[in-house]
């Protein structure tokens, strides 16, 4: 049965206070837009915030997860139990010493018994203590584990987990400023035209932060963050742009979900989504500023459409 509570560092039955807390502790590490390579790991970081997060879930999910701790434990209880029963069983050697004993001791003695001597351990004997003794030992720490809460995993610090460079990136990208490219990996990575090489410049005077998404022939092209007030200029465009999207909104969080698309990156206050349908050509000198989205030929759409890998 897999952990949750492990997989999000906590211990087991951790409160959702805390599985709230070590989820967006998590995501910070492990957001794709953050680091590419914890893709996989973030998505069972996930799949564990969905399950521990719903009360309903969780308590579902807890009592199973007694059970299962019951279970295992019981098994190993029971596998000590057996072993050592079958330890102290007499080997049919040592039946035969003492049967040999009871023969010759007692008719050598004059009043017919004595005390049995101290007779050295057979070869069995001593095999079986050494291999009884560290047995023994490793069961009793194996159940001792089996009931401990405290999740099995191994706690160590940014330099031994994670690059420098890395580090640094991450902490860059706690707080998302102008000229990232959120949802690049999502949509298959930002593209360049080097024939065309067209430029392009955007400025934000919309009074919210913007995302921008640019495409050409359902292909995605470039993204770029646009706090209110900056612009910022693409290069390496192609000729024509298939189709413009705008996401806008304030305060920016990368665990955020967006309702019914799956993804996750989004603001926190305000969000909405925008769609250009219109082919827009390319020349030597474009620039568009920002003001009425709506004014300016974008048509409002939700999230799941928006987000759609193909306009």
């Amino acid at each position: 049965m897999q952990n949750y509570y492990q997989i999000l560092g906590l211990s087991n039955f951790a409160s959702q206070g805390e599985v709230k807390n070590a989820f967006r502790r998590l995501a910070k590490l492990y957001h794709p837009d953050v680091n590419p390579n914890g893709q996989e790991h973030f998505k069972n970081v996930v799949k564990a915030y969905e399950i521990l997060s719903d009360t309903y879930k969780k308590s579902q999910y807890d009592y199973k997860l007694k059970f299962h701790l019951n279970q295992a434990a019981r098994k190993t209880e029971a596998h000590h139990q057996k072993f050592a029963n079958r330890s102290n069983e007499p080997t049919d050697q040592e039946l035969r010493r003492r049967q040999y004993f009871h023969e010759h001791y007692k008719k050598e003695n004059q009043y017919g018994y004595v005390d049995e001597p101290d007779v050295p351990k057979t070869h069995n004997e001593f095999k079986n203590i050494l291999i009884a003794t560290p047995l023994t030992v490793l069961l009793i720490m194996l159940v001792l584990n089996v009931w401990n809460d405290k999740p099995q995993i191994k706690v160590v610090s940014y330099k031994e987990e994670i690059k420098k460079k890395e580090v640094e990136d991450i902490v860059k990208r706690k707080r998302i400023v102008t000229g990232d490219e959120p949802y690049a990996e999502y949509f298959g990575g930002s593209k360049q035209d080097t024939i065309a090489k067209r430029k392009m410049k955007f400025k934000n005077m919309t009074g919210s932060d913007l995302i921008l998404f640019l495409f050409d022939k359902k292909e995605f092209i470039r993204s770029c963050y646009i706090e209110h007030g900056y612009e910022v200029d693409f290069d390496m465009l192609p000729k024509e742009l298939s189709s413009i999207r705008i996401m806008k909104g304030k305060n920016f969080e990368y665990i955020k979900e967006v309702p019914k698309a799956g993804v996750y990156g989004a603001f926190e206050e305000n969000c909405k989504f925008y769609l250009y349908k219109k082919k827009l050509k390319l020349n030597g000198n474009n620039q568009i500023v920002l003001t009425n989205i709506l004014d300016e030929g974008f048509e409002e759409v939700k999230g799941d459409n928006f987000f759609k890998k193909e306009s």
